[in-house]
């Protein structure tokens, strides 16, 4: 479970770091957790001020995070004992394309979503979760105990 917690932890962290650098270079909105935010505060529902740094979307994408990293044990340790930075990329790539979709879901639903170039969001964010996906298969493959 340790193994887990820490892989979901240090590869949201790196996903998001990745994220964070390209929005910096780009001048676009590309952090997930500052958009989570960003959704929270404009929902019809929310009653408080919230900003980029509000625990709720920092929660929610570290969780998903650590639930993602959670599945690719599962795989790793039911399916393909042989944990390589191939099956990472794959899996980020997935990941990718479903963070795309739940994404999708989220802003075709909400009332006022954020004013974001979303094509370009959907782009970096496949790549960010090829880097996750890396990550957590690098760190699972280095400390799990039955690697």
């Amino acid at each position: 479970m340790l193994t887990i917690f820490c892989a979901g932890i240090l590869g949201t962290t790196i996903m998001t770091g990745f994220s964070h650098v390209v929005e910096l270079l780009s001048g676009h909105k590309f952090n997930e957790a500052h958009l989570l935010n960003q959704l929270i505060g404009l929902s019809k529902t929310m009653k408080d001020n919230v900003d980029n740094n509000y625990y709720l979307g920092w929660l929610i994408h570290f969780l998903i995070g650590m639930s993602m990293a959670a599945i690719m044990y599962a795989y790793y340790f039911h399916f393909n004992k042989d944990i390589v930075i191939w099956t990472g990329l794959i899996f980020g790539t997935a990941l990718g394309v479903l963070g795309v979709a739940g994404w999708s879901m989220i802003i075709s639903n909400h009332s006022n979503p954020p004013k974001i170039n979303w094509t370009y969001f959907f782009l970096q964010l496949i790549l960010a979760h090829m880097i996750f996906g890396i990550t957590v298969s690098w760190i699972l493959a280095r400390f799990s105990s039955y690697a």
